[in-house]
């Protein structure tokens, strides 16, 4: 008799290759649309044999300090700005989540058509690990990282550097930026538009910006069941979002916002990605357990401060309710989907 497999998601996913040639996700039918799939699917041949190892290390700083809410650690400069934590386990997510954007794009960093870049800016880095990949694969590159923690490596290459200001605040650098890359910010600011007015304005002639986020809230394919803590959850999260003013759908905006600021070749891609693997194509279900294992793991350290501090939730009763929410994530029946955007767009050279 063959044994029942009990392992979960998080099981499969507790040693994952970060490559992204692992293994081949090539969809036999590439399709634009999503389409759910009423066929058994065996989870364990497109996740089996992988494994990933979080290089993250954290900077210690006497200077920056870290605040403890709810047993997650936060950001001390510019406290309550940023609503999400900065402690290992979210570092880790962040690592994780590198690994999905860089399989949506085949293993690459970024889409824009960037040639030989002499200095490029990451903002909101996070753990730095795009701009140390982009530094280690562009040697020529001078490579600068900014973010509210200081959670990024101690050792990088010689061509990258970290800073700890805000994109908010007035943008200073010495040097214009032929490349500015913003990656996962729809949670960060007030007024993304300023803030890609601030980048134009620091970008060399024929320089480029480029941005990617989801289109919050989660979608549905076909209509949630009654009583779907998904679908609850969506709710709440857009209420508390707006009530702080920084409204998690921004990321819509974005090709309209550059090219009202002057931005030349503006190109928007857009793309769905289901939560768990309901839709057809083989790189579709690739990628939808990669996505879900970064919302299991993500949804407390997204969620915590903006129901505590904003709804007034109860910590307890928070994490309970989070414990339905992941159960609609991994159920098939329930056809969700994360909506995202890359939008690029290059400074006019005259």
């Amino acid at each position: 008799m063959q044994q029942e497999d009990n392992r979960t998601v998080e099981d499969l996913f507790s040693n994952i290759d970060t490559s992204p040639n692992v293994v081949d996700i090539a969809d036999d039918d590439d399709e634009d649309a999503l389409e759910v799939d009423s066929a058994e699917w065996e989870m364990d041949s497109a996740v089996g044999g992988m494994s990933f190892v979080s290089s993250t290390q954290s900077l210690s700083s006497s200077l920056y300090e870290h605040v403890v809410e709810n047993g997650r650690t936060y950001h001390k400069f510019k406290e309550g700005k940023y609503p999400l934590p900065n402690d290992e386990p979210e570092q880790d997510r962040l690592d994780f989540q590198h690994q999905v954007y860089k399989l949506s794009l085949e293993g690459k960093l970024y889409q824009a058509p960037v040639e030989n870049p002499r200095n490029v800016l990451d903002v909101a880095t996070g753990t730095g690990i795009w701009a140390i990949e982009f530094a280690q694969e562009n040697p020529g590159s001078n490579v600068v990282g900014t973010d509210l923690s200081p959670i990024q490596p101690t050792y990088v290459p010689p061509n990258c550097s970290f800073q700890i200001c805000d994109a908010e605040d007035e943008w200073d650098f010495s040097v214009p930026f032929d490349f500015i890359h913003m990656r996962a910010v729809v949670t960060c600011f007030r007024s993304p538009r300023a803030v890609m007015e601030s980048a134009m304005s620091s970008l060399a002639p024929g320089g480029w910006l480029q941005m990617r986020d989801p289109i919050m809230p989660f979608k549905f394919l076909t209509p949630p069941p009654e009583g779907c803590a998904l679908a609850r959850w969506n709710d709440l999260a857009m209420e508390a979002s707006g009530r702080i003013g920084r409204r998690w759908d921004n990321a819509v905006h974005y090709a309209q916002w550059m090219r009202e600021l002057g931005f030349a070749d503006v190109v928007e891609i857009k793309e769905q990605l289901p939560l768990n693997p309901w839709a057809k194509g083989r790189r579709v279900k690739y990628l939808s357990l990669w996505l879900q294992h970064d919302m299991l793991q993500g949804i407390e350290a997204i969620s915590m401060a903006l129901f505590t501090r904003v709804l007034g939730w109860d910590v307890d009763d928070l994490k309970v309710f989070l414990e339905d929410v992941k159960r609609d994530m991994k159920d098939t029946s329930i056809h969700s989907y994360s909506e995202g955007v890359l939008v690029y767009g290059r400074k006019p050279l005259g």
